[in-house]
């Protein structure tokens, strides 16, 4: 509408078409101004308590229709562009409304029409589920693609404790502290405790978390008094000049010393205009240096920018976590500067000379001479030397405790020992470095070893041998004999014995017991027959029996000695005696019994006959 057409109209019109006139240029008016309004990037979580004892039920003091107005005034304050969430809770969680933009007084009224639709009618208080929805909330505002230009603030408006009678299984709120380091200390969260009596003493420790990064606060307001100055407190503390920073999803990869970090992004955002500058602190002076980016990081309010950082590792640096810090600071802004924990890995080296090592010829059970084994790395602590493989007869005898490392070089004097059980022969093992910290690879170098048997030793060990092959020995000829050791002892022992039996035939004897004279138990290998038979020593002849080996057999032999001998009617000198043979000496006739010796052609005869 036109200023002549306003002067018109006064010219020409009634107070009451001046009064319309009014009112239709309200909305035109209100409209500007909102146009004129700093574009806002709050996102708003009202949080709203409608238990019955918000409106008085149980003696308290009725604040519910004040802090609806509370939340009206919000509202009112609420700029383009922020967004409004509103959920209720009692016994359970209601969301009223869910990120309404602010783009104009009709969104504004919408969000009235909702707050003026609450009741507090509920029986219970269940500020912990309360809590775990606005966090969650929360946590969906941090992923979106413009999050780092935004700011989350969760205003919870409960009047005491926590009720969670009847519920089952109810969310208590200190299980909410496991969401937070999801939040990256992006929302501010107030409480606003509007109680007559103690609030819920958990809403402290909660406010206080270090993951909040001092972000959360209790606004103490018994009797809801100072309701109506509410959105003007917490709306400065929100729009105060600041930095915020967003680190990518990876840390700095390991790194070798003596190398350069790949880039790394750090996205930061400021609700003003600034430069960035970045400092690198290095607590534990590790001489990691930061690389200056290669031109100035200009931050243009509310729009996320790259921040790149590089890191020089010297080469001494020794091995491990260096816990860095980086600086951000904007100059001639009152912002406080941003500190970023930056822990970087270096690459731990742990190497060993000589790979190999040969320790020459020991006798077992003796020592080695000593051998250096000489040890360079970048880490310090402690370390374990170890024999791996075929090493269970040989050990370390020195270094006996753990080896302490420094960075640089260390000697470490090796010694082993071989037990007194060792075999002769080479043996090959390998000698393993083992550091006490775990991102060290341990590293190993390949032993030889050749152990000499004491020569005691040698003549033990060939006479057991010898001893084992007679005990082989005998059990063959044990199985060969049919016989049992102890019979076959005997049996060597009188094998060179006579056997067999001389039966006297004639004189005939006066007593039967001298008819069968038994030659086994003379236990002779030679015997005269004039001793067995002292009738014969009166024929003026006489003969021996003698036992022979021939062959490998067992023999018995008559000799004569004097006189005229005869075998079987045949006259002989000497003579092989079988079973059965007949004897003659003068008037003396024997017979020689040798059960299976049987002279030859008969044993022919009989296998013919057979």
């Amino acid at each position: 509408m036109s200023f002549r057409y306003f002067k018109h109209l006064l010219r020409f019109s009634s107070i009451q078409s001046i009064i319309v006139l009014a009112l239709i240029s309200i909305p035109n008016l209100c409209g500007l101004s909102a146009q004129t309004t700093p574009k806002g990037g709050i996102d708003w979580i009202l949080v709203v308590d409608t238990s019955a004892s918000m409106r008085g039920v149980g003696g308290t003091k009725n604040i519910f229709e004040p802090v609806k107005n509370s939340v009206n005034e919000f509202i009112n304050e609420a700029r383009l562009g922020d967004t409004v969430t509103i959920y209720s809770f009692d016994q359970d969680v209601t969301l009223n409304a869910n990120d309404v933009s602010i783009t104009s007084n009709a969104d504004r009224g919408k969000l009235k029409q909702i707050i003026s639709l609450l009741q507090a009618e509920g029986m219970r208080t269940h500020t912990g589920k309360a809590v775990e929805k606005a966090l969650q909330h929360s946590a969906l505002l941090n992923k979106r693609a413009d999050a780092l230009g935004r700011t989350v603030s969760i205003v919870f408006l409960t009047d005491g404790l926590e009720d969670v009678r009847g519920i089952p299984n109810p969310i208590s709120i200190p299980s909410n502290t496991k969401l937070l380091p999801d939040q990256q200390c992006k929302p501010y969260i107030f409480f606003v405790s509007l109680g007559l009596k103690e609030h819920e003493k958990q809403l402290n420790d909660f406010a206080s978390n270090p993951a909040l990064c001092g972000k959360g606060q209790i606004l103490r307001d018994p009797g809801g008094v100072q309701l109506n100055k509410l959105a003007e407190n917490i709306r400065p503390v929100l729009i105060t000049p600041k930095l915020d920073v967003n680190l990518p999803t990876t840390n700095l990869q390991p790194v070798l010393p003596g190398t350069t970090t790949e880039p790394l992004n750090i996205n930061g955002i400021s609700n003003v205009n600034g430069k960035v500058n970045l400092q690198l602190e290095d607590p534990q002076q590790s001489g990691i240096r930061l690389i200056p980016p290669d031109r100035t990081i200009e931050l243009v309010a509310n729009q996320a920018t790259a921040i790149p950082v590089r890191l020089q590792i010297p080469a001494e640096a020794k091995g491990g976590v260096s816990s860095l810090r980086l600086v951000l600071t904007i100059a001639d802004q009152a912002i406080a500067p941003i500190t970023i924990d930056l822990p970087i890995t270096i690459k731990s080296k742990l190497q060993i000379q000589p790979t190999k090592i040969d320790f020459g010829s020991i006798e077992a059970g003796k020592t080695t001479e000593t051998q250096s084994l000489l040890v360079n790395t970048n880490i310090s602590g402690t370390a374990s030397l170890q024999l791996q493989g075929n090493s269970k007869d040989v050990s370390i005898a020195e270094p006996s405790a753990a080896i302490s490392l420094q960075p640089g070089e260390t000697t470490i004097p090796v010694q082993l020992q071989v037990t007194d059980s060792s075999f002769a022969g080479d043996r090959t093992f390998t000698l393993v470095l083992t550091a006490d910290n775990p991102i060290v690879s341990p590293v190993s170098a390949g032993v030889h070893l050749h152990i000499l048997m004491p020569l005691g030793r040698k003549i033990i060990i060939w006479l057991l041998l010898g001893l084992l092959v007679l005990l082989i020995a005998l059990i063959v000829v044990c199985l060969i004999q049919r016989k049992t050791p102890l019979e076959l002892v005997e049996y060597f022992r009188n094998r060179k014995y006579l056997e067999g039996a001389l039966v006297v035939l004639e004189p005939r004897p006066q007593s039967s017991e001298n008819e069968e004279i038994s030659l086994t138990h003379q236990h002779k290998n030679k015997v005269c027959l004039s001793e067995l038979i002292p009738v014969i020593a009166g024929t003026n002849s006489d003969a021996e029996l003698v036992t022979v080996w021939r062959a490998g057999k067992k023999n018995i032999d008559l000799h004569c000695l004097k006189g005229v001998i005869f075998v079987n009617t045949k006259n002989i000198n000497t003579d092989e005696l079988y079973d059965e043979d007949i004897i003659e000496i003068g008037n003396v006739r024997l017979q020689f019994n040798w059960i299976e010796h049987q002279r030859p052609s008969e044993l022919s005869s009989g296998q013919t006959n057979s």
